[in-house]
């Protein structure tokens, strides 16, 4: 699944990554890392996603509460983690102040994300609702 979508979420990350002062991004599948554009190596952008996902497990067993974004900061750097279905994007970025513009921005790349997902997942619904090729 990742080599059909990698492309085009890299591209759209990439100007996510420009959209304020964002020192790194991780995109991330299940417990899978889809791209890593964090400033530190893989197996600790590895680690950072499964304590993440750890956290929102332990945050949503307490009941039926869905956890949908954390967001904490550490020595001038703020992180800011989504969570759509089973997709996470944490975002590492410097000022406290543009936190509400990233999640907005990237909600609106994971619900994008989501349709790339569906899309590779189940192609063939895809097709039905587009209709036959043009030929």
């Amino acid at each position: 699944m990742a080599t059909t979508i990698i492309p085009s979420l890299r591209s759209a990350l990439e100007r996510l990554k420009h959209a304020g002062a964002v020192n790194g991004l991780l995109l991330g599948w299940r417990r899978q890392i889809l791209i890593h554009l964090l400033p530190y190596e893989d197996f600790r952008a590895e680690r950072a996603l499964h304590m993440l996902l750890d956290a929102v497990g332990h945050f949503a067993s307490g009941g039926d509460r869905e956890v949908k974004s954390l967001w904490f900061g550490y020595q001038g750097v703020f992180a800011l983690a989504l969570f759509r279905g089973e997709t996470t994007l944490l975002i590492l970025h410097t000022k406290a102040a543009e936190v509400d513009f990233l999640r907005s921005a990237a909600s609106t790349f994971l619900d994008d994300t989501q349709l790339l997902v569906e899309a590779v997942l189940n192609p063939q619904e895809v097709v039905q609702e587009t209709g036959p090729p043009l030929v």
